[in-house]
């Protein structure tokens, strides 16, 4: 399950100096175990085991209070967790919003459907069923026909809208489908997965056009993005010197004893398709030559995955399709790639090698948000590295706001 996982510090510059990786590092282990299970949960529907995930699902409200008692300064919070797995409309996202005492009764939540605010008072509302219903929020599923080829599942976004004095307040959480093979990328077409996922965010920036229509609102939009990196610039970085080799698996075809014109019989005809390739580097010393990387549907397996992970900051430049979308900012990336982290709590430091490393988990903004965050001292940062938290890590953004 994927849940919001950003959480704006819109403080008095009176009540807190300015954010610092120590805030950061101290709400993070609030997070964490939060965020955790709830990866469990989204893990679990995802593979199909309903009565797992419905176990799993209904300890997230009591996550919400578990979160809310070890941050007791903020004593109005509004969480919508999208729980019913079983409803056609079903995305898996949620939105979670704290407010601080200080700020209570200043801060109002914008009513869709009778298109007014409502103050927000004290108090803890979580709803978690009839969402679809639920006038302050806004839960729409990507429409089937962008792709029909794909099964969409629960893709789509999730969007509340706030006020604070006479600034307004978009917060979208999103999920962008993911890259169904890694193999697609060098055999087919390698914007296959990037040009489907622009689709679907551009749907979401026409969605928020249409609604935020004379209220000119700051528009924070976050999740899971599954952006990837340039595949052909990154793959040529990799693999320098190095020389590509596909390798083929046979499939029999399954004839019943017919035969083919040529007189052969059709069960012994193979057909030949590429499961894997293997970029190997030669060399007269033995000890520096063969493999060097290999891919597969769903294996990305380097040579040297450790290094691969602490040189991030040389492929950093192939993250580059954040950049499709003019009209969304984004503050420099100063963390390691937020996918996909091992999910075994004894190797939480760990990247799997089943996909490239990417920074998928972010948060964009329009450029009014955008001005107003790079003048708050903003901090910009992953967390949880040393502690499992699925097969992402979350980010965060916290910056000062002087109201």
């Amino acid at each position: 399950m994927y849940y919001q996982q950003f959480r704006p510090l819109v403080e008095c510059p009176s009540a807190y100096e300015s954010a610092s990786e120590k805030d950061i590092a101290y709400n993070s282990e609030c997070w964490l175990t939060f965020r955790s299970e709830m990866q469990t949960s989204r893990n679990v529907v995802a593979d199909g085991d309903s009565d797992s995930y419905v176990e799993c699902a209904w300890q997230v409200p009591k996550l919400i209070k578990e979160l809310a008692s070890r941050l007791p300064k903020y004593s109005s919070i509004r969480a919508y967790l999208d729980l019913e797995h079983e409803a056609p409309s079903f995305t898996a996202l949620g939105s979670v919003v704290l407010v601080r005492d200080t700020f209570v009764g200043c801060i109002s939540q914008f009513d869709f459907l009778n298109n007014s605010y409502v103050t927000v008072e004290k108090g803890m509302h979580i709803l978690i069923d009839g969402l679809g219903e639920c006038p302050v929020i806004v839960k729409k599923k990507f429409p089937k026909h962008f792709w029909p080829t794909i099964k969409w599942g629960r893709k789509g976004f999730m969007q509340t809208r706030w006020k604070v004095n006479n600034l307004i307040f978009d917060f979208v959480n999103v999920h962008l489908f993911h890259d169904e093979s890694n193999l697609a990328l060098i055999h087919e077409n390698p914007l296959l997965y990037s040009s489907n996922r622009k689709r679907a965010l551009d749907y979401v920036l026409e969605q928020l056009s249409c609604s935020d229509k004379m209220c000119y609102s700051l528009q924070f939009i976050f999740g899971d993005f599954n952006f990837r990196l340039d595949s052909p610039s990154f793959l040529n970085r990799l693999t320098e010197r190095a020389s590509l080799h596909p390798l083929n698996e046979q499939h029999g075809s399954v004839s019943g004893g017919l035969q083919t014109n040529s007189g052969v019989a059709a069960s012994d005809q193979l057909r030949r398709v590429v499961s894997a390739v293997e970029f190997r580097r030669e060399s007269n010393d033995d000890l520096n030559s063969g493999f060097v990387l290999r891919i597969e549907k769903k294996r990305f397996d380097y040579f040297n995955h450790t290094k691969l992970l602490n040189d991030w900051r040389s492929y950093l430049e192939d993250d580059r399709e954040a950049k499709n979308f003019e009209q969304l900012h984004e503050l420099p990336i100063n963390f390691p790639p937020t996918y996909p982290w091992s999910e075994n709590p004894e190797e939480s430091d760990v990247m799997m090698k089943t996909r490239a490393p990417a920074w998928c988990d972010r948060i964009l903004m329009n450029a009014s948000a955008f001005n107003i965050v790079r003048a708050g001292n903003p901090v910009y940062s992953s967390f949880g590295k040393g502690i499992c938290t699925g097969d992402h890590k979350p980010v965060a953004l916290a910056f000062s706001l002087d109201l």
